[in-house]
């Protein structure tokens, strides 16, 4: 008996199995929030350069001659408000030597404004961002080897202890270096709360019903984000609206006593006397009834398969690359990773690029992700994962690369339609990716690939930060189009030519049984692309 063939026995997704993975996809919904608050908290203040005589108080206003002009109209040169300025230019000086003063009508208090990081500090936008992926990539590698070692819950309760101290205080930062820090530790809680969520919830629920995993977790994370844009709407103040990120997170402090460890994880560690008390809760409550002595029918057929050995040993990152099938799968991986995570992140923290308001665009490119996921739902065992993956970089690539094209005055409907596009497509890719991964890596070593996989993705997020938080505003949005686009292509290629499809497959245990081929195909699988491996 394998552990799939054990899952049959409590139902797929029984009431147990909905409550637990309901209680680990909450906190990804402020795990979305703490990642592109940054969007709003950084948000572009219009702003000049301070004049000698003007002391802290000074309000904005746009009309002396000491400012550097441009774009006047020629006709009546005296009219100063006909003229656009110079946001960091102080008559013919290229900076702004006394300060600036900000357009504080539409945001409060941003972190711009009190920090100054705009001009020649513009830069620290990106870095402030990058951090956050910084300390996610770390996280990634951490939690992705702590979870296999020590198992998930034990990751995802630090992770989100993590979470909840540093952002309570960042809410109080009082300097740009120190809430960056902060960010990079929010970021390092990132993998632990959202890839374990995803992982328990794969190994939680039957080969029928996986897909619920990495769909219903991508609509939390989005809802998250839809949730951030109203607030920040209503909240035009970054340290109020940080707060009312961080305070909510507090309730997860009782997740200690509530969540139970992965039964999968816990058999592959050949604890099964723990394993057995949390299947037999779940089996109550499912109203199902387990088979007496599971785990020997289990050990017996590891036995015959060989693979009893292989679970006992201890994995790391060599293990993925080692042996070829392996390899493959891992450098694919490796690759369609990073390019997700740069342009889903790259158009969120920029939604603005094609132009539009910063809130509505937010808001709607963050709904657009919930019919996306659930389109995912629908198709996703139907079609398989390579074609889903596949469609979902293609039409990125298309849509962006078409911009090249389209001219500057387009109607702003047409680029809010190109924005949500690009944004359902990259979301489904990021929703198949997440299901396609685990599936593709066995269980004694799928935490981490899993977390390598995101720690390699960070790469892209960082990209991401320094392409559409600063050279876009310096350089113009093609600095942003040409490379995403680009990318996307060669990841459309990746998927199509090196990865095999998974759909309906039950997950792999062991390196043997992938490289060997001993994994059994599922009469739902479809059969030209059972032939593909």
């Amino acid at each position: 008996m394998k552990f799939d063939e054990l899952l049959n026995h409590l139902g797929d997704f029984g009431r147990y199995q909905k409550l637990q993975f309901l209680l680990v996809c909450l906190p990804t919904i402020f795990t979305a929030m703490h990642a592109l608050t940054w969007t709003f908290s950084a948000a572009h203040l219009p702003h000049r350069c301070k004049l000698l005589e003007e002391d802290d108080g000074a309000t904005y206003w746009t009309n002396s001659s000491l400012l550097a002009k441009t774009d006047c109209d020629i006709s009546n040169p005296a009219d100063l408000t006909s003229c656009r300025y110079k946001e960091c230019q102080l008559g013919e000086e290229y900076s702004c030597p006394y300060g600036y003063v900000f357009d504080r009508s539409e945001i409060y208090n941003s972190a711009l404004n009190k920090w100054e990081i705009v001009c020649k500090d513009s830069v620290w936008k990106a870095v402030i961002q990058s951090a956050y992926y910084v300390g996610q990539m770390a996280g990634s590698v951490v939690c992705g080897f702590l979870g296999d070692r020590i198992g998930r819950k034990k990751v995802f309760s630090i992770a989100l202890v993590t979470q909840i101290g540093c952002g309570l205080l960042m809410a109080i930062a009082p300097h740009w270096a120190v809430y960056g820090i902060l960010r990079a530790g929010v970021g390092f809680a990132h993998p632990g709360i959202f890839v374990i969520a995803v992982v328990i919830g794969m190994e939680l629920l039957g080969p029928s019903k996986r897909k619920i995993a990495s769909v219903l977790t991508g609509m939390c994370f989005a809802l998250g984000q839809a949730i951030l844009g109203v607030l920040a709407y209503f909240i035009r103040d970054y340290q109020y609206l940080q707060a009312a990120i961080a305070v909510p997170t507090l309730v997860f402090i009782s997740y200690f006593w509530i969540i139970p460890e992965s039964a999968r994880w816990l058999v592959s560690q050949r604890r099964f006397k723990e394993a057995n008390e949390i299947l037999s809760k779940a089996a109550r409550m499912n109203k199902a009834s387990l088979p007496d002595k599971w785990w020997e029918e289990i050990e017996i057929a590891e036995e015959k398969s060989g693979s009893k050995i292989e679970l006992n040993k201890k994995y790391n990152f060599f293990d993925l690359i080692r042996t070829p099938k392996m390899r493959s799968r891992t450098i694919g991986t490796f690759i369609c990773w990073p390019v997700v995570s740069m342009i889903y992140y790259g158009v969120s923290m920029n939604t603005s690029f094609l132009g539009g308001n910063l809130y509505t665009t937010f808001i709607f490119g963050a709904i657009m992700e919930i019919p996306a996921l659930f389109l995912v739902y629908l198709l996703i065992d139907r079609i398989g994962r390579k074609p889903l993956l596949a469609a979902g970089y293609l039409t990125s690539a298309l849509c962006m690369l078409s911009n090249l094209v389209i001219t500057e005055d387009a109607h702003w409907i047409f680029s809010m339609v190109q924005f949500l596009v690009i944004k359902g497509a990259i979301t489904s890719s990021y929703a198949t990716i997440y299901t396609f991964t685990p599936e593709l890596f066995p269980t004694v070593i799928r935490n981490t690939a899993v977390g390598c996989c995101s720690m390699i993705a960070r790469i892209g997020a960082i990209l991401a930060s320094y392409i559409a938080m600063w050279l876009v505003e310096v350089y113009g949005k093609e600095l942003m189009i040409v490379p995403f686009g680009t990318a996307a292509i060669i990841a459309f290629l990746v998927v199509v030519f090196m990865l095999p499809e998974t759909v309906g497959r039950p997950l792999p245990e062991t390196i043997q049984q992938i490289e060997c081929g001993e994994e059994p195909v599922m009469a739902t699988e479809m059969e030209p692309l059972a032939k593909e491996e």
